[in-house]
């Protein structure tokens, strides 16, 4: 029913026997019809030949067996002409189909080719593919190791300068004790009970350095797993962290907890994104030389959802930046003051640890951050 290259047997038969049933009922046809006329035309000649005076007999099967024969020959020249017409249609037909197969093989043979050419273009897209895809997970798994790198020397930076804030006053108190002994000491008016209590005092100046030391350590420890935690304790766990630095640089912190609310989560990193927030606004505060500088914190809830917003009165952010302000290696600030790795990570914190939200907006004042998580 089918030849090799999947055309159907019956396609290319179609005109060939369509040609010869036409040949045959034409023939079939004008014959009957040239016989009907011969009969038909005969009877009447005998007829009228008939009615004749004298007819001659003898003088009409001549004329008669002369029609006859010139009939026999029309139909013989007529079934000639048929029969070479339709040879010479078959022919035409048969050369025709020919050129048409070989068209069409050709069409097929080209468009297999292309087909055969685009699988094997596409097995080596593939293949290719698979080496690019490995490449690029390994290549965004060093670049999160560089982020995550990046972030920790940050975040040291950031922690040894806190410190050094933290360090300050205990440290010129530490100083000033020193100094009261030695004054004492060559005035020859030290006693034991002077020496005591400068020990006493530096002492505690010291345990207050160490326990500094622990909240730092214990403040950038990673969270093990999700645990209960109140939104104003995390809150108030940063604000131990940046409160002297806050303090030094003379800008007014206002803290006002109007709902309070329990969340499932990661203490220590909430934590940290505050803190990371607040760090932020006090660059922004100290760099353009606010007058009165001032950050608040306010934390409410609004059904399941806690939400703390963080304000300061440092005129806000650029409209242009404030789209990329969450993408990371994006900062406003110079190089050496930061990575822009800060509020990616703080993003990363709440949306994928989290569940929540972190977005920022402008207001008359300044910025406003909102972090938004369910408890």
């Amino acid at each position: 029913m089918f030849n090799k290259n999947g055309i159907p047997f019956f396609v290319i038969m179609i005109p060939f026997l369509c040609v010869i049933f036409t040949a045959f009922f034409s023939t079939s046809y004008y014959l009957k019809v040239s016989n009907n006329d011969y009969t038909t035309s005969v009877k009447e000649y005998k007829k009228l030949y008939l009615l004749q005076e004298n007819p001659n007999l003898e003088q009409l099967d001549e004329i008669l067996k002369d029609k006859e024969q010139h009939h026999l020959q029309r139909q013989n020249e007529y079934e000639d002409f048929v029969l070479t017409l339709t040879i010479s249609i078959i022919i035409f037909m048969i050369l025709f189909s020919a050129l048409m197969i070989t068209i069409k093989n050709d069409i097929i043979n080209k468009y297999i080719q292309k087909v055969k050419s685009k699988e094997e273009k596409l097995q080596d897209l593939n293949k290719t593919l698979i080496t690019k895809v490995t490449l690029g997970i390994e290549e965004g798994k060093k670049k999160d190791k560089a982020i995550l790198q990046q972030s920790k020397l940050a975040r040291m930076g950031s922690m040894i300068s806190m410190i050094a804030h933290q360090w300050r006053q205990p440290l010129s108190e530490l100083s000033g004790v020193l100094m009261e002994l030695e004054l004492a000491t060559k005035f020859k008016k030290v006693n034991e009970q002077h020496i005591l209590n400068s020990i006493e005092r530096s002492n505690e100046m010291i345990e207050f350095m160490s326990n500094t030391i622990d909240d730092f350590r214990n403040f950038y420890k990673p969270d093990k797993k999700k645990e209960n935690f109140l939104i104003s304790d995390a809150c108030t766990k940063a604000l131990h962290i940046v409160d002297a630095t806050l303090h030094n640089l003379s800008i007014d912190l206002v803290f006002n907890i109007k709902q309070d609310k329990l969340i499932f989560g990661y203490p220590n990193e909430y934590s940290q994104v505050v803190l990371n927030i607040i760090s932020n606004a006090t660059d922004i505060l100290v760099e353009r030389k606010i007058e009165k500088p001032k950050i608040e914190i306010t934390i409410t809830a609004k059904g399941l959802q806690s939400i703390v917003t963080i304000k300061d009165n440092a005129n806000g952010i650029d409209e242009k930046n404030i789209e990329s302000i969450f993408d990371p290696y994006y900062s406003t600030k110079d190089s050496s003051k930061g990575t822009g790795l800060g509020l990616y990570i703080s993003k990363l914190i709440i949306e994928r640890n989290m569940g929540g939200e972190l977005s920022v907006e402008n207001d008359a004042d300044g910025a406003v951050f909102k972090i938004i998580v369910i408890g």
